[in-house]
Formats: structure tokens, sequence, C-alpha cells
């Protein structure tokens, strides 16, 4: 099991320029290689404050120069906005210039909004997804091939750019009851992704029951699924800026959801915050989300390993509203007093790859 830093680029602030986003990501990314975190990943969106990388591919290769160790990928490449050719391209070369460092995390995409002004279909997405999986695979396994999918075609083809790696670690976000889409990764070893919001670790392990079902039925180990969450994480001694976290996962949370429900309105680039519907007090945010003093942190992120099983958790650390002097004093102290903790009560988290989920209450129940 190992951690990664997951960074969305969100600008709350219209002061804030983007190259200052940017730069202020580069510290963050270089501190979680210093901690030993495992991954930095990397957000795509288009269009809105939501996100200001369009292309997490270049921000990886930013990375590349600034850092030795840690693995760099989107998470991630929304796959039907892309030209496949060029993007197979871009992947090889960042593969390259990283020195095989390369992780890649695909999607569908979900805002109906950011596909219209690409002039792209949502409803083809997932066949999208699907071919450039495939096309992907191909780039890395062949140096020469033809290719004929539902929405790609390519004559055979030679790659003047090829990867340094034989095949990166790939994720697939979404899609945890899709039977086909989870059949492929039992083939060819992708890792189901998911981003666990505010939910506290009973909800999410509905979530997790309904993958392991799920990974079953596609001929897999439903006990043993090796599968990614993504968590809002933040240390700190002061319950007024665990508030603050708080607060900017609600951010997060209201306006992906108005996007998402396409009630989203917009002044220029700028969401404008709606309340969600159904969202909990600020309060319950803080109790359910790995926030607080490090004892707080490592005791729910210990639950979560427990509970849940994960191979991946990727720590969105840097939220929006949060100055950047805490954010990496909260980086800092996760490396040095939250791991600890957690590898005093595990040992190396690095050989909890396997570690089986605690059963469901209903799952105990069916065999007791």
């Amino acid at each position: 099991m190992h951690f990664g830093l997951f960074s969305l680029m969100t600008q709350r602030n219209k002061d804030k320029a983007a190259g200052e986003i940017y730069r202020e990501t580069a510290e963050h990314v270089k501190l979680a290689e210093e901690i030993g975190m495992e991954i930095a990943w990397f957000a795509e969106h288009h269009f809105s404050n939501y996100c200001l990388c369009p292309s997490p591919l270049a921000m990886a290769n930013f990375m590349a120069g600034q850092t030795s160790r840690i693995k760099l990928g989107p998470a991630v490449i929304v796959a039907p906005l892309y030209e496949p050719i060029r993007l197979a391209e871009d992947i090889g070369m960042t593969d390259q210039m990283s020195g095989g460092r390369l992780v890649l995390g695909f999607g569908t995409g979900y805002q109906a909004y950011e596909f219209h002004k690409f002039g792209r279909d949502l409803k083809q997405a997932r066949d999208t997804l699907f071919d450039v999986l495939d096309f992907v695979d191909s780039y890395f396994t062949k140096d020469e091939f033809a290719y004929e999918g539902k929405t790609i075609r390519l004559p055979k083809t030679a790659f003047s750019v090829r990867p340094a790696q034989t095949r990166p670690d790939i994720y697939v976000a979404g899609m945890g009851t899709d039977v086909e889409a989870q059949k492929r990764a039992v083939e060819r070893g992708y890792t189901p992704f998911f981003t666990t919001g505010w939910n506290d670790v009973e909800t999410i392990r509905g979530v997790r029951d309904g993958l392991a079902d799920t990974w079953g039925k596609a001929g897999g180990d439903s006990a043993a699924v090796p599968f990614a969450i993504q968590r809002y994480v933040f240390v700190t001694d002061d319950p007024e800026d665990a508030k603050l976290a708080a607060d900017g996962a609600r951010y997060i949370r209201r306006i992906a959801m108005s996007m998402r429900g396409g009630y989203g309105e917009l002044d220029g680039a700028f969401l404008k915050e709606i309340p969600a519907e159904g969202e909990p007090p600020l309060e319950e945010i803080v109790s359910r989300l790995p926030v607080g003093t490090p004892e707080t942190v490592a005791e729910r992120l210990a639950r979560d390993i427990e509970v849940l099983g994960p191979k991946h958790i990727s720590c969105f650390m840097a939220i929006p509203g949060l100055e950047q002097s805490k954010i990496l004093r909260s980086m800092e102290r996760f490396g040095s007093e939250v791991m600890p903790l957690l590898e005093k009560r595990f040992g190396p988290l690095g050989e909890l790859d396997a570690m089986p989920a605690a059963p469901s209450v209903e799952a105990a129940a069916s065999h007791g």
C-alpha cells in the first residue's frame, strides 16, 4: 500500500494567477517526493476555475525535471477529448523525459459542458475510453501496429517515439459496476480508482463492495480487488484550520456537482458556489475526513486501510482556501508524524498491497 499526492489546481481566488498555482503545485510535488510519497497525480479539466490544469501530461513533464524518484501521472486523462495518435506520442515522450516514471490514469469524463466545447458526444465516452485503452496498450507493446475500433482507426504505423517502460501502471476511474470495464481491468492489470468525496468509511465500503461484486463477475478475485481511493487529507492542531479544510472540500463538491448536474453558473470561466442538495454541516464533514491532529489523521486513514484494503491512497492536500504555508506544513507533518504512526500500527506500508479488506456487516452476516 502506498500514498500519493493529488493536485486539482483549483482557482478559488480570482486574483490568483495560473502561474502562481503551478508554482505552488511544484512545491507540493517536490515535498511529496521528500516525504516518501509514491505518485504525484495531476487532474484534467477545462473551461472553469474548478481546475486550471487542462494538460496533466504537460504538468508531469514540468515536474519530471524537478524531481528524481516520485512517479508522475494524470488523474485522469479524459480519453474522449483526445486525438489518440497524438496522445500516444505525448505519453511516450513524457515517459522518456521522466526516465520511465510515468503512471497513467484514464477516465470517460463527466462534464457535458467540456464535451460540448470540444464537439464530442458524452454518450460515446465509454466506447471511446475502451478504444483509447486498447490503442495505448498496443502502443506500449508493439513497435508497429494497425488499429480499428468503434471510434478510432489507424493504418499500420510505426511510431518513432517509444516509451521508456514496457507498460506503466494504469488506473481507470469510475465504472466500478461496469462488468465489461472491470473485465478489461482484471485481464490487463488495471487498477480501479475512485474518489471518496467527504463520505465516511462505511459509505465508501458500500462502493468498495459493489466494485468487488463486479470484479468477481468479471473473473477476478472479489476478496482482493487492487483498487485506489482518493481522500482529502490535512494535518493541523488548530480546529479552525480543520474547518477551513472541510470548507475547501465542500467548495470543491459544490462546484463539481453543479457542473455534473448541469446547473453550474459561470461568470466567464469562474463557477458560482452553489450549495449542493443534502450536504452535511461543516462539523460533520470535519468528522468524516482524515483532517485534524496527526493522531486523528492516522486513525482515520488506518480505518480506511483496515476496512477497505486499498493498494493506493491518493491524498488531496492542497485544498483550496488554505494558505500555502499551511499546506506545506501539513504535508511535512504527514511525512514526519502520520506515516510513522501508520507504520507503527501496520509495519512497512509497502507490504500491505494484498491486505484483505474487512467484510461488510451484510457479508459477515451472510456467512454467519
